[in-house]
């Protein structure tokens, strides 16, 4: 395979933990990982926004953790999946991006997202708005985002965010929008992440099929920037190893998504983790060649340019999801360079 057009991987990662667990010692078994995946060759990793230990989350500010980041890793870039955008104002925003990439030496990899959590909406003293709305204020503060990135924000009376005209500072460098993403879980969504030409980050909840929905979309809306998807990912050193330790971790996930409503509440529990790995929780696990072959599985129903896995799970000790990165970082990515070389199986 052509090294310019291997698959690239990332880490995404919500820094979750229990509420009663120190933010202080979720957010540094965090950066153990992504230094660990700075040195096996991981291209990316991303941080969420959570607020109020929503979503269990601990980090409210990813784009901190990503600067902090930035002076303890040497090459791999930093993001953000994502900044919740409706939940700010998108000046603020473009200001503290276009600073910390700057600082990190055109490293950050920021991405954006309009959704957020009821609870978070309420937090920011936000109403929770129809899709369409949503989508309006989203749409409109990206364009304040491009607008200051450029140095020149004009006079507007938009609905939601009205302006003077300003010259921002710093006025951002040339790439960054080319290194900006969308999260696409959507069609409109998708249509706006290709008008605007960012790049894209699908979510694991999506079927491959909802994948190539959202690319064609993309794409004929003019996008012509990367396609990042994403998967909960476990790399046992066998297979049967793999489903042995990565089921506490699949039964944790499968019950937290029927709480949330993403499994029918009165469900019954699957006794064979491997059902339990299904959709809507799409978690790829296995030995290092099993996962590749399911990743190039994905790729060929659905391509992609870079793969964002999840392995940062409760229930998998964190030598386990050490073990992990390196699988991913080393066999996986060799056996999927091979698999894609060789075209799709007869």
């Amino acid at each position: 395979m052509n090294p310019s057009h291997r698959i690239q991987f990332g880490l995404i990662d919500h820094v979750e933990g229990p509420v009663t667990r120190p933010s202080s010692a979720v957010i540094y078994e965090v950066n153990r990982i992504v230094r660990l995946a700075d040195e096996v060759g991981i291209e990316y990793a991303w941080f969420s926004e959570h607020h109020s230990h929503a979503h269990h989350g601990h980090l409210p500010a990813p784009l901190l953790l990503a600067l902090a980041l930035a002076s303890e890793t040497r090459s791999i870039r930093l993001g953000t999946a994502i900044i919740c955008l409706n939940l700010h104002h998108p000046l603020d925003i473009a200001e503290q991006v276009a600073t910390a990439d700057l600082l990190m030496n055109r490293r950050l990899a920021p991405g954006f997202g309009s959704g957020s959590s009821p609870a978070e909406f309420g937090m920011f003293g936000l109403d929770v708005t129809l899709l369409e709305e949503r989508r309006e204020r989203f749409n409109e503060s990206l364009q304040m985002v491009l607008a200051a990135w450029c140095g020149q924000v004009e006079e507007s009376s938009g609905p939601y965010f009205p302006s003077t005209a300003h010259s921002p500072l710093p006025v951002a460098g040339a790439s960054l929008h080319s290194r900006s993403w969308l999260a696409v879980n959507s069609s409109g969504t998708a249509e706006i992440a290709g008008r605007l030409n960012f790049n894209v980050l699908f979510s694991h909840l999506r079927t491959p099929e909802q994948y190539c929905e959202y690319t064609s979309i993309y794409h004929s809306a003019g996008g012509s920037g990367v396609i990042a998807t994403n998967r909960p990912v476990y790399v046992g050193e066998t297979e049967d190893a793999a489903w042995a330790q990565a089921e506490p971790a699949l039964r944790t996930l499968w019950r937290r998504f029927r709480l949330e409503g993403k499994i029918p509440d009165g469900t019954p529990e699957p006794d064979d983790p491997k059902v339990l790995a299904r959709h809507p929780i799409n978690f790829v696990v296995g030995d290092a060649e099993s996962v590749a072959r399911q990743l190039a599985d994905l790729h060929r129903t659905a391509p992609y340019s870079l793969m964002n896995a999840e392995v940062n799970w409760p229930g998998l000790s964190q030598n386990a999801i050490h073990n992990c990165v390196r699988r991913l970082g080393g066999e996986v990515r060799r056996h999927l360079d091979s698999l894609l070389a060789s075209g799709p199986p007869p």
